[in-house]
């Protein structure tokens, strides 16, 4: 298939229209009832509240890429359809490919030009996460501390048990409680134990754990008494458990310095708890650092995640342009970054899929692919829980962690599990990370909700009320469908689902009704919680 990468140059236009409209000031305009302005007195408050002009320049930089996936998604729906339009299509692409790299190129040096003082803040606000983990965590006197024992009864893979441990973690942190485990007792993945670092070296001992109360919310009608020593949380599904110490919340006291320097806050804090939790034994250092010399992993070096497998059962295929054209997109803005022509463009290829190796070759002979054979030979369905597949899954993470630049996505687990764990590092990962599907989640998590910042009349009004029916698998298959109606100060509980990096889904508390909006119309709506303090 054609790839029609040069949609993205349109974005061309539309940052440097936005670098002018930011100097000048900021031009409202309307179409019939329908605001196409953002407001000017939101963005100086924005200002005056110490966001800044490279908050700005992050959110510019976040709707170019908006507008680059909108008309990737549609150019390339074109081009199927008139292949007619195909040779002029693939002119504009050879001029503007180049053109709309440089651009954004310079937008993110821009947003870089303090880089420093920003790794310098986030390294110390990691470390104040980290230390108020810890703390929870290690409490001096084991016999006086409360405790969280966590017994994760679900049947699933390394992504999807790890995050549901996560789910304990963020409760045992904001509730002041040690959280144990029983890693032996996951039979699906023998040596589990093995891999992470204890979570606490004061207080380890498990007795009595597995015969605690079940732990239940202060809004729940029999809720927990706080100063009950020993709880237990089960976890068999995913599901918000009506606790503010959840996933997509983030403790007060970090929310208005992180908001200032991070383009993600919300998967900032996740990040920082599931890398608390993941910290790995040495022999999984060793080894990762074994694979690297072996493979030869050497930066620059992009990180490609693709699952084939069993990946119908959750989301779509998607094309093999739309995980190389990022990787491509990259490696153009490197060189242009760093003034370097004759490069090896590696890529670290995590798959279930040997043969896709081979068809990355065939097709893409410009890139080195490198890959980590055992762990692939041990990542199809009917090997990955044994000891030889959670060693290749452990150490595929840390490798895409590690990588410069991460393509996958959020449909999985894993996609989820390398950004999140990317958090941990004193830069940025939001525009290091390209993720090609579902937006964010985190199973467990209380709703996302979204605000309209600016009004939405759609063309056609043909949506309809929001159905309980509408499964994850229907509705990632929803390639076109139609808008809902915004108006500022509209709540919409996002569908991760629904999702092409320029519009999202969900649906609106107002009218009830289930569609699509353009990300630029919403802002996320922050949730904060009162985790201690030390």
């Amino acid at each position: 298939m054609f790839t029609v990468r040069f949609k993205k140059k349109y974005l061309v236009l539309v940052v440097v229209a936005v670098c002018v409209t930011l100097h000048v000031g900021f031009i409202a305009r309307r179409q019939g009832d329908d605001t196409i302005y953002e407001n000017k007195y939101s963005v100086k408050a924005s200002l005056k509240h110490g966001h800044g002009v490279r908050s700005l320049i992050r959110s510019v930089i976040g709707k170019s890429f908006q507008i680059q996936q909108l008309l990737n998604h549609d150019m390339n729906k074109l081009a199927e359809k008139n292949k007619d339009l195909v040779q002029r299509l693939v002119d504009w692409d050879r001029l503007l490919v180049p053109l709309e790299n440089s651009l954004i190129n310079e937008m993110t040096l821009l947003n870089n030009e303090d880089e420093e003082g920003d790794r310098y803040k986030l390294r110390e606000l990691n470390r104040r996460a980290h230390q108020l983990i810890q703390q929870t965590q290690n409490q001096k006197d084991c016999s006086k501390a409360k405790k969280l024992f966590c017994s994760v009864e679900a049947k699933c893979g390394f992504g999807c048990l790890v995050h549901h441990y996560g789910i304990c973690l963020f409760l045992a942190v904001g509730t002041n409680r040690v959280m144990q485990w029983d890693l032996k007792s996951i039979t699906d993945y023998p040596g589990l134990d093995e891999v992470f670092m204890p979570l606490s070296e004061t207080c380890n001992n498990i007795t009595g754990g597995k015969e605690a109360p079940e732990w239940y919310s202060e809004k729940s009608s029999n809720p927990t008494p706080v100063d009950t020593e020993v709880v237990k949380v089960t976890l068999i599904g995913s599901h918000d458990r009506q606790t503010p110490f959840a996933p997509m919340t983030i403790p007060e006291e970090f929310l208005p310095l992180v908001e200032p320097i991070h383009g993600d806050p919300l998967v900032w804090w996740a990040g920082q708890v599931q890398s608390y939790l993941m910290r790995p034994k040495a022999w999984v250092t060793r080894e990762v650092q074994n694979i690297k010399q072996d493979i030869g992993f050497k930066h620059p070096i992009v990180g490609v995640h693709i699952r084939r497998t069993d990946k119908s059962n959750e989301a779509n295929y998607q094309r093999m342009e739309a995980y190389m054209d990022p990787v491509a997109n990259w490696y153009d803005k490197y060189v242009i970054n760093n003034d370097v022509t004759n490069i090896t463009k590696l890529v670290y290829v995590a798959t279930d899929d040997l043969n896709y190796m081979q068809m990355l070759q065939n097709v893409y002979s410009e890139f080195t692919f490198i890959t980590n054979q055992q762990s692939t030979r041990h990542a199809d369905t009917s090997s990955r829980l044994s000891n030889d597949g959670l060693k290749g899954i452990v150490t595929d993470v840390h490798l895409l962690v590690e990588c410069d630049h991460f393509v996958g996505t959020f449909s999985s687990n894993i996609g989820r599990l390398v950004y999140e764990m990317k958090q941990q590092y004193d830069s940025d990962p939001t525009f290091s990370t390209t993720n090609i599907d579902h937006a964010y989640r985190y199973w467990g998590q209380p709703i996302r909700v979204h605000e309209a910042i600016m009004n939405h009349n759609p063309t056609r009004d043909g949506c309809q009320r929001a159905f309980m029916q509408m499964s994850p698998t229907f509705l990632s298959q929803m390639e076109d469908m139609c808008e809902i109606e915004l108006k500022i100060g509209d709540k919409i509980e996002v569908w991760p689902e629904v999702f092409h990096g320029y519009k999202s889904g969900g649906r609106n508390f107002r009218t009830q009704k289930f569609g699509a909006y353009p990300m630029f119309k919403v802002k996320e709506v922050m949730k904060t919680a009162p985790y201690p303090s030390f």
